[in-house]
């Protein structure tokens, strides 16, 4: 998370077969007998929610990756009088009914509201729509279909720019893809910059978990004491025992706390 901390947000586990035993769970082996099943047990809550906006909320709410938002574009009309309004809001259902059409030949995910809702100033729905984590905003005014344009607002950047009616669905795509893959880069080089992969003192690990915090690879003996010990000093657990595709260049040689030999690398850090 952005405060350096780990969340336990999916669990899977091997209940080996007592599960079966007890509700006599078989099935009929390559072999030809009958064997107790193996179950396991994947466990995905709504923690899940809570991940996602510690991982890529701001100041202002939460910013959405596009592949899991609700509204992926929303559509927020400008206008002063009724004539204004009329012309904005037909262009908006002019674009929406475009995207359906672009949908059916090119199948995707395209997922747009129009805010037409009356009394409620464009400034004011621009917040509620950045605190909500749409992740793109499209703004239509008079002047905008003058120019034959509207102007798109990325809520993970802010960034501010115009797009023609002529692509907008092409382009649209392809700003949301962008999007996507930027965030999981900034989450990514979030959680390396604070990685520690090279040989650490336990005073130095100490130093992390009392500040900011970090995700520290280090060697663990492989004594639950030692564990225990470092959990009680520094609040620290072992979150993951890396795969081998995950694990450090070099191996850890010592524990991280009692310098005894490493039987494995460990990946250590505060937890909620």
């Amino acid at each position: 998370m952005q405060d350096n901390k780990a969340l336990q947000a999916g669990t899977t586990h091997n209940l080996g077969q007592n599960f079966a035993k007890v509700f006599d769970l078989k099935f009929q082996a390559e072999s030809g007998g009958m064997e107790y099943a193996w179950n396991t047990s994947w466990g995905v809550s709504t923690r899940l929610v809570g991940g996602l906006v510690m991982t890529h909320g701001d100041d202002v709410g939460v910013r959405t990756p596009p592949l899991l938002a609700p509204i992926e574009v929303v559509i927020v009309p400008i206008y002063k009088t009724d004539e204004e309004r009329a012309r904005v809001l037909e262009a908006a259902d002019r674009i929406v009914k475009g995207f359906g059409a672009w949908e059916r030949r090119e199948p995707g995910r395209l997922r747009v509201h129009v805010d037409a809702r009356e009394g409620v100033k464009p400034g004011a729905k621009y917040f509620e729509w950045e605190l909500r984590g749409i992740p793109l905003r499209m703004e239509i005014g008079p002047r905008d279909l003058d120019k034959n344009q509207v102007v798109l607002v990325r809520r993970d950047t802010r960034e501010k720019k115009p797009a023609s009616l002529n692509t907008l669905a092409e382009d649209i795509a392809e700003l949301l893809s962008r999007i996507q893959a930027d965030m999981l880069i900034v989450a990514r080089e979030r959680r390396e910059q604070h990685s520690v992969r090279e040989p650490i003192t336990y005073d130095r690990f100490r130093e992390l978990m009392d500040g900011e915090g970090a995700f520290v690879y280090a060697g663990w003996c492989g004594d639950a004491a030692c564990e225990a010990e470092i959990k009680a000093e520094t609040k620290a657990t072992i979150r993951v025992l890396p795969d081998e595709e995950f694990r450090s260049a070099e191996a850890p040689r010592t524990c991280l706390r009692c310098g005894r030999p490493a039987s494995t690398e460990a990946v250590w850090a505060k937890a909620y």
